[in-house]
């Protein structure tokens, strides 16, 4: 029993001089390393003599170190994730870190426990790709089966994406050593020398932080190099609209200094590719609900700044950036809507121009191809879309007004007189915005029927729509439509030889009568063909409507003013 008390104690003393020797041993190894973590850090840094100063110690250290003891066996059955192993980095998708972790990390801890190799995810993503780096640190086979099981799990959330129609497609993940202290490149860059006075190039060496911002600013796409500054992400502050000394108004709008000149604001007032004050001010009042009180007086919507600060709608009160983005796709989406218009209103002009008479810049006048009233019916219409004649521009109101008064004089020759009649709709039948264009029907009225049209037509728009409305049933225009109904609203407008005329806006779209005019002037002169709808009336043959256009033209050549541009 004593000599196996003795054999354990020599067992034990073998044990703690074994330990003994190793110490200095491993004492210079971890020197070794410390020196060689710090030539790293240094090396990161750009120091490259502090570097080769360090390496050198690290190198000395490590040559200078006795050499280890044999490493003793590992027992039966042992080498898990506590092992030295290998170290590896794999690339995930940042969108895909969420279902690796699983709630409350449940995914990736059964993950360690099957694979038996430690998973760590970094904060950091990878500088060149913007993936999040997964660590996979154990040994050899551990780390096969912990990658294994990553590329399984992206595997099957990919397969699920795609079963709902926006997969990814599962990949295998790149694999790699981890080497944060990548050696810098060389770039050869322009410099002006200051002792020489010129340009020379020279070698500069570019790190691996460098090249990783330089990346990122490439995938965002907006650098300060076109010398705009970036635009601010941050929400503004409130829009202070008076001087804090004298208390005088300084401002209205937020964007009073964005120094928009005056054309400007016409041409986006023409595409409508801004909303008004008006337009944000009903806005806000229909999501303000039961919440919105009112003001005490319609005008001090304005006057107390109530409709001013509701002006400041939810566009408005975002940071500059995604106002920016946010005005940009509003005017992309009104430049593709003007387009196609534009497109419509060509087609349109094609179909119609055997029938043009007088062609003038922006208006041309043709004859009425579908049922005419008459020999002399014709049409007023824009070559390009212009919605109606209210929020036409100035110089197609001009030229539509010149062939009006032509008309008139040509047809008072002859002993009659004309009823200009317009419908402006503002939805199609589908109940999506009309892509209609301005149309002014020009009929000829005996002088008889022509003298009682005025209170033939009064009588049936007292009598016309609905019994009950937010307007007037009828206004009256003076001979122009213009200046007495606002843009935006549907309406129905007669002209009497530009002398007198009535207008009605029309409320409810679904139930109004789009044949309305038309057949108070068939009723007015007993036509033959009142009371069939247009669409079943049978059009007039090619030849005859041919033959039309010739005699009206011969007609209308000694009034048409259309000859004074050539």
């Amino acid at each position: 029993a004593g000599g196996g008390g003795g054999g354990a104690g020599a067992g034990g003393g073998g044990g703690s001089a074994q330990s003994a020797q190793s110490a200095p041993a491993a004492q210079v190894e971890v020197d070794a390393n410390k020196l060689a973590a710090k030539a790293l850090r240094a090396k990161m840094r750009g120091d490259t003599a502090e570097y080769e100063r360090l390496q050198a110690q690290a190198d000395a250290a490590a040559a200078a170190a006795p050499p280890a003891p044999p490493p003793a066996a590992a027992p039966s059955g042992g080498g898990g994730a506590g092992g030295r192993g290998t170290n590896v980095e794999v690339l995930v998708p940042e969108g895909s870190v969420g279902m690796l972790i699983g709630k409350g990390g449940s995914t990736i801890l059964a993950m360690e426990k099957e694979s038996q190799a430690r998973i760590r995810l970094l904060s950091e993503p990878d500088a060149e790709t913007g993936e999040r780096i997964v660590l996979l640190r154990g040994e050899e086979d551990a780390v096969d089966r912990a990658q294994a099981l990553i590329e399984e799990r992206l595997s099957e959330a990919a397969e699920r994406e795609a079963r709902g129609g926006k997969g990814r497609g599962g990949k295998k993940l790149k694999r790699r050593r981890p080497d944060r202290a990548r050696p810098a490149a060389v770039e050869m860059v322009p410099e002006f020398d200051a002792a020489t006075g010129q340009l020379k190039v020279v070698e500069r060496r570019v790190e691996a932080s460098e090249r990783a911002s330089e990346a990122a600013g490439g995938r965002g796409g907006g650098s300060e190099s076109d010398g705009e500054e970036a635009l601010s992400t941050r929400r503004p502050k409130r829009v202070q609209r008076f001087d804090k000394g004298s208390g005088e108004r300084t401002k209205y709008f937020r964007d009073d200094d964005a120094g928009a000149s005056l054309s400007s604001l016409y041409e986006e007032a023409r595409r409508g590719a801004g909303k008004t004050i008006d337009d944000h001010y009903a806005d806000n009042v229909a999501r303000a609900g039961r919440k919105y009180k009112g003001p005490a007086s319609a005008d001090d919507e304005y006057d107390n700044d109530g409709g001013v600060e509701m002006h400041e709608s939810r566009l408005s009160r975002k940071s500059d950036a995604k106002r920016k983005q946010a005005e940009a796709s509003q005017q992309a989406a009104a430049e593709r809507r003007q387009g196609a218009l534009e497109q419509a209103a060509e087609k349109r002009f094609n179909e119609r121009k055997h029938l043009v008479v007088a062609l003038g810049e922006h208006v041309y006048l043709r004859l009425q191809d579908k049922a005419p009233i008459g020999l002399g019916h014709c049409v007023i219409e824009p070559i390009e879309h212009v919605p109606s004649h209210v929020e036409a521009a100035e110089e197609v109101a001009t030229e539509a007004r010149n062939f009006q008064k032509c008309l008139v004089r040509m047809f008072a020759a002859r002993g009659a007189q004309l009823v200009f009649l317009e419908q402006h709709l503002r939805l199609g039948s589908a109940g999506l915005p009309s892509r209609d264009t301005m149309a002014i029907e020009c009929i000829p009225l005996p002088a008889r029927d022509a003298a009682a049209a005025p209170g033939y037509f009064k009588k049936a728009i007292l009598e016309c729509d609905e019994e009950w409305s937010q307007h007037k049933k009828i206004y009256d225009t003076g001979g122009c439509v213009r200046g007495t109904v606002p843009a935006g609203f549907s309406y129905f407008a007669v002209s009497f030889a530009l002398q007198a005329g009535y207008a009605h806006v029309v409320e409810d779209e679904a139930e109004w009568n789009t044949d309305f005019g038309r057949e108070t002037v068939e009723g007015l002169i007993e036509f033959d063909g009142a009371g069939i709808p247009l669409k079943r009336r049978p059009p007039l043959p090619f030849e005859e409507m041919r033959s039309r256009v010739v005699d009206f033209g011969k007609a209308f050549e000694p009034y048409d003013w259309t000859q004074q541009l050539s």
